[in-house]
C-alpha cells in the first residue's frame, strides 16, 4: 500500500475525517495495564498502557459495555501494539470501506525493520507492487507511511516516478471519511476513522516498528494510574462516573477486571468478554467496588475442550 501506489500506477500509465466525541456526556476513568484488547476477531490492540475515558454514544447516557457501539475511548496517554496480522485486518478493512484501487494488500516488516508493502494497484490494467517504507506522526496525530523503496513488476520504478511527475494522491482512488487517505507521495493514516466500534480518539505523539509490530504512543507515553491504584498487574479497571453491563448499572464506578493468570498479557474480548465473566468469580470490596477475577479469553477454549 501507500506510495507503492504511486509508482505501479505510474508504471501502468506509462504503459497505457472523525467520529465526534459528545464532551457534554459525563464519562468513565479507565485504566488498562498489559491488555491483549480483541476488537473483533481478526483485529487486536496490544494495549502495554492506557489512561483514559469511556464516554457514551448516541441516546446512552452511560457506557454500556455489551455494546461496542456505546461508547468511545479517549486515550490521554498510552502505548498501543499492533502487530502485522491485526494492521493488515485494519488497512484491508479500510481500503474497502474506501472503495480504493489497492487489492490484496500485505503489510509485513523486512529485516531492517521497515514496514514492507506488497499489493496490486488497478489503474487501467492491474500492476503488482513491492515497497518498503518508513512511519511516523504528522503535526495532526495522523500516521505517515513514507516510502523509501518501490518496484513495479520486480524493477525499481522510483526514477520513473520523478520524471512523469506523478505523486501518491494523482493514482490512489480512496473515497474520504474512511480513515485513509493519499497527500503527496505519503499515505496517511487517522486511528479514529480506522478501527471497528468501540472507536479510539486520543493525541498520537509517536510511531514506530518495533519487533515485528506497529508501536503507536499517545500523550506523554508515561504510565499514568488511577487514583487508587488498580490492584492487580494485568487489568482494566474503571473508576467514576456511571457504567453499565449486562442487567446492572454502576454509579461511582469502582469496578476492577483482574487477570487471573498474570504471566502473560491478560487476553480480553470485547464482544465476548462476558464468557470470560461467567467463567470466573466476582468480589465485592470494602468500598463497595467490584473485582472481576477472569480467565484470558484464548484460554477458554482450551477449559471446554478438557
Amino acid at each position: 500500500m501507500c506510495i507503492a501506489l504511486v509508482a505501479m500506477a505510474a508504471t501502468a500509465y506509462a504503459m497505457t475525517g472523525i467520529a465526534t466525541v459528545e464532551a457534554s456526556k459525563p464519562s468513565v476513568e479507565v485504566d488498562m495495564r498489559n491488555v491483549d484488547l480483541h476488537i473483533t476477531s481478526q483485529i487486536e490492540l496490544q494495549v502495554r498502557h492506557l489512561r483514559g475515558r469511556f464516554t457514551p454514544l448516541g441516546t446512552r447516557t452511560a457506557p454500556y459495555l455489551d455494546d461496542p457501539g456505546s461508547y468511545t475511548v479517549t486515550v490521554d496517554t498510552g502505548e498501543v501494539a499492533v502487530d502485522m496480522p491485526s494492521l493488515n485486518a485494519i488497512v484491508s478493512r479500510a481500503l474497502e470501506r474506501a472503495r480504493s484501487n489497492v487489492r490484496r494488500v500485505e503489510i509485513s516488516v523486512d529485516d531492517k525493520g521497515q514496514l514492507r508493502q506488497k499489493g496490486v494497484v488497478k489503474k487501467g490494467i492491474n500492476v503488482p507492487f513491492d515497497m518498503t517504507a518508513t512511519v511516523g506522526v504528522t503535526p495532526e496525530g495522523l500516521i505517515r507511511i513514507h516510502t523509501e523503496s518501490v518496484k513495479g513488476f520486480g524493477i525499481p520504478v522510483n526514477p520513473l516516478l520523478k520524471i512523469l511527475r506523478v505523486q501518491t494522491n494523482d493514482l490512489i482512488r480512496v473515497d474520504p471519511g474512511h480513515g485513509i487517505r493519499a497527500e503527496g507521495n505519503d499515505l496517511l493514516l487517522d486511528i479514529s476513522q480506522l478501527l471497528p466500534p468501540p472507536g479510539f480518539h486520543g493525541p498520537l505523539t509517536s510511531v514506530r516498528v518495533d519487533r515485528g509490530a506497529l508501536i503507536q504512543v499517545f500523550g506523554s507515553g508515561e504510565p499514568r494510574p488511577l487514583s487508587p491504584p488498580a490492584t492487580s498487574k494485568n487489568h482494566i479497571y474503571w473508576h467514576g462516573g456511571q457504567l453499565s453491563f449486562g442487567k446492572l448499572t454502576m454509579t461511582d464506578t469502582d469496578l476492577e477486571l483482574v487477570d487471573d493468570d498474570p504471566r502473560d498479557p491478560f487476553d480480553f474480548s470485547v464482544d465476548r468478554w462476558n464468557e470470560q465473566l461467567v467463567a470466573g468469580y466476582s468480589k465485592t470490596t470494602a468500598d463497595r467496588g467490584l473485582r472481576a477475577h477472569m480467565p484470558d479469553y484464548n484460554d477458554l477454549k482450551h477449559r471446554s475442550g478438557s
